[in-house]
Formats: C-alpha cells, sequence, structure tokens
C-alpha cells in the first residue's frame, strides 16, 4: 500500500471505530479476535455493545522495566511521539476533572489529513497500581463537557484508551494498549478495505512508537513507581484475560 494510502487509513480507524451513541460504563462484549501481528505485536478486534464497529487491542513485549513505562506515561511530551498524528497534549483546567497526584487533567487534540476535520477533547488521565503484582494501570477517558469549542477543529464526545503494564522481570514488561471512541463530526462511508486496513495497523503503529520511545535515555531510568492509587477491584477486568505466556520477549 502506498505511503499516503497508509497515512490517512492509519488516521481513520480513529475516526471511524464508533458513532454517536450513549457509552454505558460497561458494554456487551464478543471474544477478542485476532486481527495482525507484526514483531511480536498482535492486535486483535471485538464487538463492542458500546460502540457499532470495532474496539481494538494490542498486546507485546517491551524491552524496558514496567517502572520505565509507567515513568514514560506520565510525560507529556510522550504522548506526543506515541499517539498517532497529535498534535497537542498538555494539563488544562476546567470543571470537566479535579487534578491529583494520580488524576492528570488533559487537553488532547490529534491531526487528520485534508479535509478531515482534526479531532479535540478534554479528559483524565487516571493512573493505578497492583501493588502486589506491580502491574499499572493507566485509563485516559474523554468526555462531554462544558469547555469551549476549538475554531476548525470537531470535538471528541467520547473516547477511552487504557494501557496496562505487566511487570515480566527487570528489564521487560508486557503492555497492553485499547482503544474506542466516538469521533463526533460527519464522516462519508469509508471502503470496507480502508477499515480493515486500519483496524489491522493502526494499533501496531502505536505500540512500535511505544517500542522507539522506550529506548530513549530519558526513559530508562526509573527509580520505582510513582503511582501510589490502587488499582480498583472493577477494574482488574481490562486484564484478567491477558495471559503473558502468550507474548515472547523480542531480542
Amino acid at each position: 500500500m502506498k505511503k499516503g494510502t497508509a497515512f490517512i487509513g492509519a488516521f481513520l480507524v480513529m475516526i471511524i471505530c464508533s458513532s454517536p451513541i450513549a457509552a454505558a460504563e460497561k458494554g456487551k462484549v464478543g471474544p477478542w479476535v485476532k486481527i495482525n501481528e507484526k514483531d511480536g505485536i498482535v492486535a486483535y478486534a471485538r464487538d463492542n455493545s458500546r460502540v457499532p464497529l470495532k474496539e481494538g487491542r494490542c498486546v507485546g513485549v517491551i524491552n524496558s522495566s514496567a517502572e520505565n513505562i509507567e515513568n514514560m506515561m506520565r510525560d507529556w511530551d510522550a504522548y506526543l511521539k506515541v499517539l498517532f498524528m497529535a498534535k497537542e497534549a498538555h494539563p488544562a483546567t476546567g470543571p470537566f476533572c479535579k487534578p491529583g497526584p494520580d488524576t492528570y487533567c488533559a487537553y488532547l487534540r490529534q491531526g487528520a489529513p485534508w479535509p478531515v476535520e482534526d479531532r479535540d477533547g478534554y479528559g483524565t488521565l487516571n493512573f493505578y497500581v497492583d501493588k502486589p503484582t506491580g502491574e499499572v494501570l493507566v485509563k485516559v477517558t474523554v468526555g462531554e463537557n462544558t469547555m469551549p469549542l476549538t475554531k476548525n477543529v470537531t470535538r471528541l464526545p467520547f473516547c477511552e484508551m487504557e494501557w496496562m503494564i505487566r511487570p515480566i522481570d527487570a528489564n521487560h514488561c508486557l503492555v497492553v494498549y485499547q482503544l474506542m471512541m466516538v469521533p463526533g463530526g460527519s464522516i462519508d462511508k469509508l471502503p470496507k478495505s480502508v477499515i480493515n486496513w486500519s483496524m489491522k495497523h493502526f494499533g501496531i503503529l502505536t505500540f512500535e512508537n511505544i517500542r522507539k520511545l522506550a529506548k530513549q535515555d530519558k526513559y530508562k531510568h526509573a527509580k520505582g513507581y510513582i503511582t501510589k492509587t490502587d488499582w480498583p477491584a472493577d477494574l482488574r477486568y481490562y486484564i484478567e484475560d491477558i495471559n503473558t505466556s502468550d507474548y515472547k520477549i523480542q531480542k
């Protein structure tokens, strides 16, 4: 596939994976189905009643400690380098969020190829740790609020991302990236081939960015976890079905 088509296709998964519907805290979900694999990174998709198309997940091993990746996820600059076509990622203030040591209030903006408008939203980044296992959950939630709209940018009504980090040993961890969203705006009906390509490759592209970033010196020297808030029992279902032995350490 030509580079330009790939560029647009990777963005389109962000804007087609759902449509404006009410989002319940949990929805009826189908089984995860493997749709792609590259360099030990495995991409999955599943039906979720909260969104009309697919929810996506990518799983793989990072050659870095869980503490390093948890520290990385608290760096605003990291989101600009990991999230595809990210234009802005920075703290924000407003009634939509109450900040705390383990809660970041955020403004996120993602670029888009012409003629599609950029997407943006205000939301929260909540950090949790399971102290007995060292597992970390970073839950990103963007929702409707009263913050002023940005000119020529479509506001995201709803988006959820989860980053789950499980230690393997001192130098390796398993990372799970999960995503679903309501894009807002009006998008023309897209060819099925574009949708299929996007679902297969977007998560893997994002995961490859995490691996690249983990090699940078600034993300190699964490001295323990920053997060103190316990991972709530009602959110443990995010990682209960992940078997670490299914994913191999890459040389």
